[in-house]
């Protein structure tokens, strides 16, 4: 569906980046390159190839060790009432491990990727950054 909808867009003379057809799939190709890292197929390599011919770019957004008890916590504050110290540690080292893969499999994917780390939580400001990355 979004080669047909970059294919349409270029038909009807829309070639620049800021005209064109502009999408987000949240870490589509690295959740695929996380969830079969065991064997990167073929087909994988075959969409990030199609991906990066339609001029994608990913995004990969982390935050710090220091602050992950606060970003976990906020997420779904209601879901860490009652838990232990010990389950919150568990999160923290399952989030950080789970970063470490991320950032493994970007660098391994040919799709180019910058990681903005979100701690200061300007969102307006990794907008900016996301929208300017080329």
């Amino acid at each position: 569906m979004l080669k047909m909808l970059n294919n349409w867009s270029r038909e009807i003379g829309q070639t620049q980046r800021s005209k064109g057809l502009f999408f987000i799939l949240e870490r589509f190709h690295l959740n695929h390159r996380v969830a079969f890292s065991h064997s990167i197929s073929d087909d994988i390599k075959e969409l990030e190839a199609q991906l990066l011919g339609m001029g994608a770019r990913c995004t990969l957004l982390t935050v710090s060790p220091e602050n992950l008890e606060e970003r976990i916590s906020s997420r779904n504050p209601n879901e860490w009432e009652g838990k232990t110290m010990q389950e919150m540690k568990l999160a923290c080292e399952l989030l950080l491990d789970q970063q470490q893969e991320y950032r493994s499999q970007a660098e391994n994917s040919i799709i180019p990727t910058i990681e903005i780390n979100t701690d200061n939580k300007d969102w307006d400001s990794y907008a900016k950054q996301i929208y300017l990355f080329n």
